[in-house]
């Protein structure tokens, strides 16, 4: 999509009651007009904008993205050990990222952290990924790892950990004090701990499925609509507005879409074993 055509359905979306959007991927820094989205969804009047990024390029765009309206970011951190982080994301440099952390830290307001649970690789590391965000002032969620992509449904027996796994590594450590979710700030089960104001969320699409509560949709880079992170089914936006269907004729199409083609829930846990055919870095988390 050309900026101009992705500022036509940020308008139809907000128009139809969206009311939080977030800028994901694949990596949103490398898009070269994203601080001109958001300051476009900024003016439009959507009351929450968020960034989801792997960090790289925190250090140079924290400034540049705070100034455009960014109030929320989430950040990738699976280890605090830089091998182990180099290896989980297959080349990470570790302290690149904190450099970015750090400089956006004073920008933007909420900073969460988003660490994927792996058995062998970070679950013991649970309490010290918690300190860490308390101790710097970050929110934190552990998220369970999904089938997703080529290698998801093999690797999963061997990588997968359930949140419950992770609550009860922190509760030998930590007392956490249950907060309650607004219906409007996704899927996480929320905590504190005394002391502090930063929360801990454990996401759980697996072991404990919310999809009942989903309300969200995504769109592709390419102007595909997705209804659902584990399945393909979506439908072509692209086409249509290329074809000179007027906003006002687009809108009520995506919602009818939406309300009779949307699944009822992912399919993960029916063959343990098959990944879904879907690609975070395509759909965004």
């Amino acid at each position: 999509m050309r900026p101009d055509e992705l500022d036509r359905l940020l308008a139809i979306f907000h128009g139809l009651g969206i009311r939080h959007m977030r800028f994901t991927g694949g990596e949103p820094l490398l898009y070269p007009w994203l601080v001109d989205r958001i300051a476009r969804a900024r003016d439009l009047g959507v009351e929450k904008l968020s960034v989801s990024t792997n960090g790289y390029l925190l250090d140079r765009l924290a400034a540049p993205l705070a100034h455009a309206g960014l109030k929320r970011l989430n950040v990738s951190l699976d280890s605090l050990r830089p091998e182990r982080f180099k290896r989980i994301t297959r080349g990470g440099d570790l302290d690149r990222v904190l450099r970015g952390l750090f400089a956006a830290r004073d920008l933007i307001p909420r900073i969460k952290l988003n660490v994927v649970l792996l058995r062998d690789e970070n679950l013991s590391e649970v309490p010290a990924l918690t300190d860490f965000a308390l101790r710097e002032g970050f929110d934190i969620q552990f998220i369970e790892t999904m089938p997703l992509g080529m290698a998801g449904g093999s690797s999963r027996a061997v990588s997968y950990a359930s949140v419950a796994e992770a609550e009860a590594e922190l509760r030998r450590s930590h007392t956490l004090i249950a907060r309650p979710r607004p219906d409007d700030e996704g899927p996480a089960r929320r905590f504190g701990i005394e002391g502090h104001d930063r929360e801990i969320g454990f996401i759980s699409p697996i072991s404990q499925n919310f999809c009942a509560a989903c309300n969200r949709l995504r769109l592709t880079s390419t102007g595909r609509l997705v209804y659902c992170l584990g399945q393909e089914d979506g439908v072509d936006l692209l086409g249509p507005l290329r074809e000179g269907r007027t906003d006002a004729d687009l809108a009520p199409f995506i919602r009818a879409k939406v309300w009779h083609e949307k699944p009822e829930r992912h399919t993960f846990n029916d063959d343990p074993q098959r990944a879904a055919p879907v690609y975070m870095m395509r759909l965004g988390g």
